[in-house]
C-alpha cells in the first residue's frame, strides 16, 4: 500500500482539481437558486420584481459568464478578443516555458539514467508549445494595428 502512494502520488493533482472543480459548480448552482427564490417569492406574491432587483441579477449572471471559461454566453466575442491579445500570448509563453524548465531540471537531476527519458520527452513538447506561443506573441505585437 505505501509503494502504490509512493508510486502514484502525482494523482493527488488532477483528483484535487477535480474536487475544487465540482465545489466551483456547486456554488455556482447555489447562487443561481437563490437568485431563483427570490425571483419565485416576488412572483407568489403577485408583485413584479424591482427593476433594479432585475439588473443586479443580470449582472451577476453576467459576471458568472466571465467567470466560467467554457461560456458561451452573451460576451462571448469580449472573451475571445482577450484570448488573442498579445499579453494572453506572452504570458502562456513564460509560464509554458517555466513549466519546461522545471522539466528540464527534472531530467537532468532524476535518478538512475533510465529515469530521465519521460521528463525529456514531456520538456521537448512543452518547450515546442513556448516557442510556438512566444512566435505568436511577437506576431501579434508586430501586426496588432493591421
Amino acid at each position: 500500500m505505501e509503494d502504490l502512494f509512493r508510486s502514484y502520488w502525482w494523482l493527488l493533482f488532477p483528483l484535487g482539481f477535480f474536487v475544487f472543480g465540482a465545489w466551483d459548480r456547486w456554488l455556482a448552482y447555489k447562487r443561481s437558486q437563490a437568485r431563483l427564490d427570490l425571483l419565485r417569492a416576488y412572483t407568489s406574491q403577485g408583485k413584479d420584481p424591482p427593476a433594479e432587483l432585475l439588473k443586479v441579477i443580470r449582472d451577476t449572471e453576467l459576471d458568472d459568464v466571465d467567470d466560467d471559461e467554457y461560456a458561451w454566453g452573451e460576451r462571448r466575442r469580449h472573451m475571445r478578443r482577450r484570448y488573442r491579445s498579445p499579453y494572453w500570448a506572452l504570458r502562456t509563453a513564460l509560464v509554458t516555458g517555466a513549466v519546461a524548465a522545471g522539466f528540464w531540471l527534472a531530467a537532468e537531476y532524476a535518478g538512475p539514467a533510465s529515469d530521465y527519458w519521460p521528463f525529456r520527452l514531456v520538456a521537448i513538447i512543452l518547450t515546442c508549445v513556448a516557442v510556438g506561443h512566444g512566435i505568436v506573441a511577437v506576431l501579434s505585437y508586430t501586426l496588432r494595428g493591421r
